[in-house]
């Protein structure tokens, strides 16, 4: 049997999977860890796709499949935030809540198809009345979606600068957005919210959709050419869930959010499926097709295997 090639980074669930503790039964795995933050991985994953399987964010999935690339999506979610959670302004930006980043100059790092980018867009048009086309975006250089040709709406404002956190810090940007985990403060920078729990709550309470980071994908051609592939590796990631959900503690962090707190809103343990998903994912399309991202409003029948 061919050995498997798979990618997932090293922390949550995943590194139950990267440690052996958990095994995909029935297949030989040969796994690759990019470290604890999956990113290096991205651009790979819908170019040159030298992995079977991997992790990949929801954002750059859609759109990679919106342009052909040849993937399909498992109903696995190892990676939840709130976007909200991850922006961090300078001091005398004169902001102090999400509705105040209208107008603001907003640093992507990783492109304007980002996945927090998107679904910060989406959140703020939808639950804060502040039109994207309003802002101006400003992405950095390492474009997580370089070398697939995905549509570049000429309403949106874009630029773009390297190293954007030293152009938040000295006040030449605004803000800048990133998963929440890997969001850095300093004397000259903050997080939007000191009370980003506060924001998160409002917005489960009026969506009850928890945004997903990252799901696992597969090549269309791993699945065809190795039957009941796919599902031993849903089953591996649910076994692996299963042992991070009962250890992790309530002081763990998962993207800027505490587990504690996520427990006590009932959102942690928190299974895969799109039953559990399904919801996030319609959202996200349609915040996709909104910001012509997109050429075709995918079903969720269509997104995953």
């Amino acid at each position: 049997m061919a050995r498997i090639r798979r990618a997932v980074g090293d922390r949550l669930e995943s590194k139950h999977l990267l440690s052996g503790r958990v095994k995909v039964e029935g297949f030989d795995i040969d796994f690759h860890n990019p470290g604890p933050a999956p990113a290096p991985i991205f651009n790979d994953m819908v170019n040159s796709m030298p992995y079977d399987a991997g992790e990949l964010t929801i954002v750059n999935y859609i759109i990679a499949k919106d342009q052909g690339v040849p993937l399909i999506g498992l109903p696995v979610f190892p990676n939840l935030f709130f976007p909200l959670s991850g922006v961090t302004v300078n001091v005398n930006a004169g902001i102090s809540k999400p509705g105040e980043l209208a107008g603001k100059r907003i640093g992507v790092p990783l492109g304007f198809a980002s996945n927090p980018a998107v679904w910060l867009r989406g959140i703020l048009a939808e639950h804060f009345r502040v039109p994207a086309e309003g802002i101006t975006w400003i992405e950095g250089e390492a474009d997580s979606l370089r070398g697939v040709d995905y549509p570049r709406p000429a309403k949106f404002r874009t630029e773009k600068r390297e190293k954007l956190s030293d152009l938040v810090a000295s006040g030449e940007i605004d803000a800048l957005v990133v998963a929440g985990g890997n969001a850095g403060t300093s004397e000259s920078v903050r997080l939007l919210s000191e009370d980003p729990l506060s924001l998160f709550r409002s917005y489960i309470d009026a969506t009850g959709t928890f945004p997903i980071n990252t799901l696992l994908v597969m090549k269309e051609e791993a699945v065809r050419t190795n039957p009941g592939l796919a599902g031993a590796v849903v089953a591996a990631s649910d076994a692996a869930r299963a042992i991070y959900d009962a250890e992790e503690s309530d002081d763990g962090i998962h993207q800027g959010l505490r587990v504690g707190d996520l427990r006590e809103m009932g959102l942690f343990p928190r299974a895969h499926g799109l039953a559990t998903h399904g919801s996030s994912i319609e959202s996200l399309v349609r915040y996709l097709g909104e910001q012509e991202l997109i050429t075709k409003a995918w079903k969720l029948s269509d997104l995953f295997v």
